[in-house]
């Protein structure tokens, strides 16, 4: 925990310091090895890793839905949508895990993209601009946390003041209303497992705004360098021209780095985009009090898991729309025709913007986060006024 914590020793910050927090969760979950450590941390880690992911990719969504399906009788309206509403979501966290952990050596590999990108930057105005985006990124995963265990705490805390189990999940060889120690034997499991596959939503979830805000941070930066081509009067043609193939050679790095991150988007987040709109309508339903506490806990959740991601990414095309415009302010009148020739091919390669799709059926962006709660609204409005559902108690 204090290696986490530790972050404002650094005088120079890295643009792979902003990963640190992310990549310190998937370790701590079992899908991240650090490396270079001895066979017996290989051993105990996987065997680690096997039994958390075990428990959070089978285990879990089977009780779940086993879970409310036992206790249907039992639950009232409210606290059986609150049940089903949590198996939906736990049901899409085994997909999360597997992707992660498919293309983890492939996101590895962004440090060192990361850290050639960084050679080119050693104004202290660009310094800053790295260090404010390291920041940025470890307060996205700080803020992430406090709506996350809220919801914790508070389902905890509801299912021991009702005096059932929290989750109603099914724990085999277990029953909460048969001895006073089986029922704070299933409490207590439930906040272990409650905690570490919040631990896995923490990490496929704030993974998509961080990278998106990384590249961000480049791609401003390369603005800035683009901006200054052609100006300095005490370079020779040579040196200009030199300067311009660095700005091409850090924009295809940017890319490179939007392509290894891209596969693990498209299907983490469209695996959000489908869970989200089916809990917002079960949020929409007729949840009574005291579960509309954990609702609004829970919604807070669903809202900071495509938010955040989807505004970013609509602030990356503004931002790589803005790179062409940067090319043809450049003082390139004045330079000779290879360099003219070199900033043709240069404003082509840049006309499309970094963009980010789910399962290349729709692309990520503000619009669509808004597009997702008016379909849940609509739906909800259809069924309203229809027969289904009318017979709940039946």
């Amino acid at each position: 925990m204090s290696k986490i914590l530790r972050f404002r020793s650094a005088i120079v910050y890295k643009s792979r310091d902003a990963l640190t927090y992310l990549f310190n969760i998937f370790t701590f979950v079992g899908t991240n090895p650090l490396e270079n450590r001895s066979q017996r941390y290989y051993r105990l880690y996987y065997f680690y890793s096997f039994t958390v992911n075990f428990i959070c990719c089978l285990f879990c969504p089977l009780s779940f839905h086993i879970g409310y399906i036992k206790l249907r009788h039992v639950l009232t309206n409210s606290q059986l949508l609150a049940a089903i509403q949590n198996a939906v979501q736990v049901s899409g966290i085994p997909i999360k895990i597997l992707v992660i952990t498919w293309y983890m050596k492939r996101l590895r590999h962004a440090f060192d993209i990361l850290d050639e990108l960084d050679v080119n930057y050693t104004r202290r105005e660009d310094l800053a601009k790295i260090r404010e985006c390291v920041r940025r990124c470890r307060k996205i995963v700080l803020i992430f946390c406090f709506p996350y265990y809220s919801f914790e705490l508070s389902t905890i805390a509801l299912g021991v003041v009702q005096n059932r189990a929290p989750l109603a999940a099914w724990v085999p060889f277990l029953n909460g209303q048969r001895a006073a120690w089986e029922y704070w034997t299933i409490v207590l499991w439930d906040a272990f497992v409650m905690f570490f596959l919040l631990c896995h939503q923490l990490g496929s979830d704030t993974y998509p705004p961080i990278f998106i805000n990384i590249i961000r941070t480049h791609i401003q930066l390369l603005i800035t360098r683009v901006n200054r081509l052609g100006r300095a009067g005490a370079l020779t043609a040579d040196e200009h021209y030199e300067e311009l193939l660095g700005c091409i050679r850090t924009h295809v790095q940017i890319v490179s780095i939007a392509k290894i991150v891209a596969p693990v988007i498209s299907v983490t987040l469209f695996t959000q985009f489908a869970t989200t709109a089916t809990t917002l309508l079960n949020w929409l339903g007729n949840v009574e009090y005291p579960e509309n506490i954990i609702s609004l806990a829970f919604f807070s959740c669903q809202l900071l898991q495509i938010l955040p991601c989807c505004s970013s990414a609509s602030q990356l095309i503004a931002d790589c729309e803005r790179l062409p415009d940067a090319i043809f302010h450049c003082n390139w009148v004045d330079q000779d025709r290879r360099f003219r020739r070199a900033i043709l091919f240069f404003l082509q390669r840049t006309q499309n913007p970094i963009r980010f799709s789910c399962l290349k059926l729709f692309d990520v962006k503000l619009e669509t986060s808004v597009a997702i709660g008016k379909f849940a609204f609509s739906l909800y409005t259809l069924i309203e006024e229809t027969t289904v559902g009318t017979n709940t108690d039946n």
